[in-house]
């Protein structure tokens, strides 16, 4: 009589293992009883093995396979891929009614991104779009930012919001950095501080490596349609910081304050918490708390950028004397127009001229 092993016997479909049981009592001619009596357990858990009602656990397949000469390893792969069978099957049922949900998401973005497969439909959508989350079921993830979707003042489509954030830390993970020092961090930004005027294909990875090397990883990413954010900041642990930026218009004033802004963040406030564009979105109990540490964000960006001991002359300056100005700052023209157009100073029609729109490799 031939042994059966797992190179025999390959079932093209997951079904209860007990129905391999069955088959083999008929071969051998053997009763249920007289196998319960070979294993040591009761008739009735043998009949229940045999009709699906109960699992095949370790100590079972160890021996099933004395009795039948069948290896253990290959009735515990069996009740595996049983249950995980019927777990998908459970699966399926329990996420038909989050379509609608997954839909929600920027869906044709993600794919054109490679995030999602292209065919992705249906139950399928919702699958992939879990694992692209990074959870289980689409009510964690509602559970996991519903504290931050508590604010009324962020006008953004969240779940396009949800999903630049996300990719934002997909990117961020594949970004070796030090753990963070502070010391290292701000001469990172006087690096960053120092490259203002050149294109992004010089300092980009200058600046990045600077900043892996402090313990932030830097990811600039656009945003999908809807999620309005310049920029966000968030700790992925102790020790390694994330600063996201988007490509949202471009312009290299509105770049370089976001940065700044986001690193005060990273610099001055606490670990926990999701910063964007300035709003602390994962603590809700210190939403009061949000303008003072918005303020102070402002405050060492523009401070950063152009040092108080500037700015009675800035508030004095006249537009030919910009690109001057600038160069004895050591800084991009474009800092200074956006400062003064902030501070209406001058229109914001005005001194477009010294202003670039950036244009990135995204990593």
């Amino acid at each position: 009589m031939a042994v059966m092993t797992e190179e025999t016997f390959r079932p093209t479909y997951a079904s209860p293992p007990g129905e391999t049981v069955a088959d083999l009592l008929e071969e051998r001619e053997m009763t249920q009883t007289e196998l319960a009596k070979r294993l040591g357990v009761t008739l009735k858990h043998v009949n229940q093995v045999v009709n699906g009602g109960a699992s095949i656990s370790p100590d079972l397949a160890l021996g099933l396979e004395k009795v039948f000469r069948v290896p253990a390893h290959f009735w515990i792969n069996r009740e595996a891929l049983y249950q995980t069978d019927v777990a998908q099957r459970n699966e399926l049922k329990e996420l038909e009614p989050h379509i609608a949900w997954a839909r929600s998401f920027p869906t044709k973005d993600l794919k054109k991104a490679g995030y999602l497969s292209k065919d992705a439909v249906g139950v399928g959508l919702v699958q992939e779009l879990l694992r692209f989350l990074g959870v289980a079921t689409p009510e964690l993830w509602e559970t996991r930012v519903a504290a931050y979707r508590r604010s009324q003042h962020y006008k953004s489509d969240q779940q396009a919001l949800d999903a630049w954030l996300r990719v934002g830390e997909l990117r961020a993970a594949a970004i070796e950095c030090a753990s963070y020092d502070s010391d290292r961090f701000l001469e990172a930004l006087r690096t960053a501080r120092s490259h203002t005027h050149d294109d992004p294909q010089v300092w980009q990875p200058l600046i990045t490596e600077a900043l892996a090397n402090a313990g932030v990883a830097l990811v600039i990413i656009d945003t999908f349609q809807g999620a309005r954010a310049h920029g966000a900041t968030r700790w992925l642990s102790p020790h390694k910081a994330l600063i996201q930026l988007s490509l949202r218009y471009h312009w290299e004033d509105v770049f370089w304050f976001s940065f700044f802004h986001e690193a005060a963040h990273v610099l001055l406030h606490r670990k926990k918490g999701i910063f964007v564009d300035g709003l602390q979105l994962a603590e809700p109990s210190a939403l009061e708390d949000n303008q003072r540490l918005e303020d102070e964000a402002n405050r060492f960006a523009a401070r950063f950028l152009i040092p108080v001991e500037y700015e009675e002359r800035l508030r004095s300056l006249r537009a030919a004397d910009i690109p001057d100005f600038a160069d004895e700052l050591g800084i991009t023209p474009a800092i200074v127009v956006g400062r003064l157009q902030h501070e209406g100073l001058i229109h914001y029609s005005e001194s477009k001229k010294w202003k670039r729109q950036l244009h990135f490799v995204e990593q």
